[in-house]
């Protein structure tokens, strides 16, 4: 039985679908609409009307999230997809309910066919079009029950869903049970990836940033951040200006210019938000590059929209430029962050950024601006944040959102979004690695794929977030996933096994304020310490020293560093079994 007590609109949903038969359920972001589909499956299942439940998921990650989700909720249900190896895959075909994403289904059509389900539960169902791996799955298999989830429908693909999977209904703002939920602005992420003559020149360049430092690095840093934010365009632009870039960054400029290399590879997203949101009052896209935002508003000119840009004095007369932008007739105002900060936006239901800025503070600066000066909403508005996914952009949307969130920025970033956006971020392969078997940076790189640099500046971000935890080695530092901290015990036991004779001092910090210290045995200190964390609730870094006779008459001072968040009893003992493992640490350096 579910166990969360759902609401009434929750329950009223999940009975007309069950009525329908086959139905799509169209409900805003952070209403629910996973629950409904929990309690859709149970009453199928309990009632004997379906047998075996498929649920689609369009990416690894939400699939992972979803079988948990459903389990929780007692409903028996295991997950495949491609990352998967095959001996669990062909185990979890068995399962009652099984969460796939559409191209695991399409890849093993045989096993899906054998299996015989009967029911289909397709979230995100707006991708239930032309020739998209999630249409070939439901229109080629005959489930008796079908049930679509989306936030969504646009008008010029309504028809074909309804087609493919069922009636829809929508519950939205005109609902009082459901707009008392709804934040005035919800955040959805539209993912823009790099082709494969694209990939190989970012690939060429984060190599290539491996190798520099000092002013060269940064440089080339700055380099492919706008090769992947912006697009092919920006980096040409800068290269034909010479100077220091160009000499470093030189032949690059002959495979921007190759055949395969986009102007702006985030062009399709773009266009596929807009007509996704078709319906909407006024939309405005943030562009960082003036020569990019004026290549977008061109080709969407051409397109048929009625477009104004606004990017800052030097560029457009302000007052033409705003009188331009609230007309009635302009739908898309492609708007710099000169324009942004020069002059007032006009108010839009739709906000599309296709520029993530590296800088939190800046993301917040903007984000904040636009969303105040809306005013008092009357419907749902969207901010869609297009990113090109495995790479540096997506590391800096979630810095953005992490940094958005502490400051109350009043945008809703649903708990989904959040995880699937780090789903597609780069970060996340290295905590891949680190949560299948702990280790080294340049072990972690080597397994991702990525230079050591990337691998070592990723682990730092993931340890100070509180995905990962280190010890010290001989070899320098060893990281984990904090859900993996058994697996440092079974392979690192030797760093892990305190000198119970040994003595040392531990400082702990929240934020580089001192809140607790300690003095003592490993015993003593571990003792006081639990104390202080069980008054405290975390620190986020905790320094530790001691002397180690390395031979007789030769001191050496030990000084161990932990910089990532202890917020329990575990955590805490692993960094103080380490810490007084000093002279076996030292002892193999020596």
């Amino acid at each position: 039985m579910v166990r969360l007590r759902p609401r009434d609109y929750q329950v009223e949903a999940a009975r007309w679908a069950l009525r329908k038969g086959r139905a799509v359920v169209c409900m805003p972001t952070g209403t629910g609409k996973t629950l409904i589909a929990a309690i859709w499956i149970e009453e199928l299942l309990r009632s004997g009307r379906a047998k075996r439940v498929l649920v689609l998921e369009p990416t690894r990650f939400m699939v992972e999230q979803t079988s948990a989700y459903l389990r929780k909720e007692g409903i028996e249900s295991r997950p495949v997809h491609g990352s998967l190896p095959k001996t669990l895959r062909r185990r979890n075909w068995g399962a009652r309910v099984v969460v796939a994403t559409p191209e695991a289904v399409v890849a093993e059509w045989e096993r899906f066919v054998a299996e015989g389900f009967d029911a289909v539960v397709i979230d995100e169902c707006h991708h239930t079009t032309g020739k998209d791996a999630y249409r070939y799955v439901v229109t080629n298999w005959g489930f008796r029950w079908r049930l679509g989830l989306t936030p969504l429908v646009p008008r010029s693909r309504r028809a074909e869903i309804e087609e493919a999977i069922g009636e829809v209904r929508c519950w939205g703002w005109e609902d009082p049970r459901i707009a008392r939920y709804l934040p005035a602005w919800s955040a959805e992420v539209y993912e823009a990836p790099l082709n494969g003559v694209e990939e190989g020149i970012y690939r060429e360049l984060e190599d290539f940033w491996a190798q520099y430092g000092g002013s060269d690095r940064a440089a080339v840093g700055n380099a492919i951040r706008w090769f992947v934010r912006d697009g092919a365009l920006a980096l040409k632009e800068s290269l034909r200006k010479g100077g220091r870039l160009s000499k470093v960054l030189g032949w690059v400029l002959p495979k921007l210019e190759s055949a395969g290399v986009r102007k702006a590879h985030k062009m399709e997203a773009l266009e596929r938000a807009l007509s996704d949101h078709e319906g909407f009052t006024k939309a405005i896209v943030f562009i960082e590059r003036v020569s990019v935002a004026a290549y977008v508003a061109a080709m969407l000119r051409a397109s048929g929209w009625g477009v104004a840009e606004l990017y800052g004095r030097r560029w457009v007369n302000p007052a033409e430029a705003l009188e331009a932008a609230r007309s009635a007739r302009t739908e898309v105002v492609v708007a710099t962050s000169a324009g942004e900060e020069g002059i007032d936006m006009p108010e839009a239901d739709l906000l599309i950024i296709w520029s993530n800025t590296a800088s939190p503070i800046r993301f917040v600066q903007r984000l904040g601006r636009v969303l105040r000066s809306a005013g008092k909403a009357r419907w749902q508005r969207y901010v869609v944040f297009i990113v090109t996914p495995d790479t540096v952009d997506v590391d800096s949307l979630i810095d953005g959102l992490v940094e958005a969130g502490r400051a109350g920025v009043a945008v809703s970033v649903d708990p989904e979004v959040v995880r699937y956006v780090w789903s597609i971020s780069r970060r996340r392969r290295f905590l891949d690695v680190i949560s299948e078997s702990p280790a080294p940076p340049d072990v972690v790189a080597a397994a991702a794929g990525a230079p050591r640099e990337r691998a070592e500046e990723a682990l730092k971000w993931l340890a100070s977030r509180g995905f990962a935890v280190y010890i010290h080695t001989p070899y320098g530092r060893v990281y984990a996933s904090r859900d993996s901290i058994d697996k440092l015990y079974g392979t690192y036991a030797k760093w892990l096994t305190p000198s119970h004779e040994l003595t040392g001092k531990a400082v702990a910090s929240v934020k580089r304020r001192r809140v607790a210290s300690a003095e003592g045995t490993y015993q003593q200190v571990r003792k006081r310490l639990s104390q202080a964390l069980r008054r405290v609730g975390y620190f986020t870094e905790l320094r530790f020293s001691t002397q180690v006779m390395v031979s007789r008459g030769l001191v050496r001072l030990v000084n161990l560093t932990y910089s990532f968040i202890i917020d329990n009893e575990d955590v805490l003992d692993l960094v103080l079994r380490n810490a007084y493992s000093a002279e076996s640490i030292l002892s193999k350096k020596e």
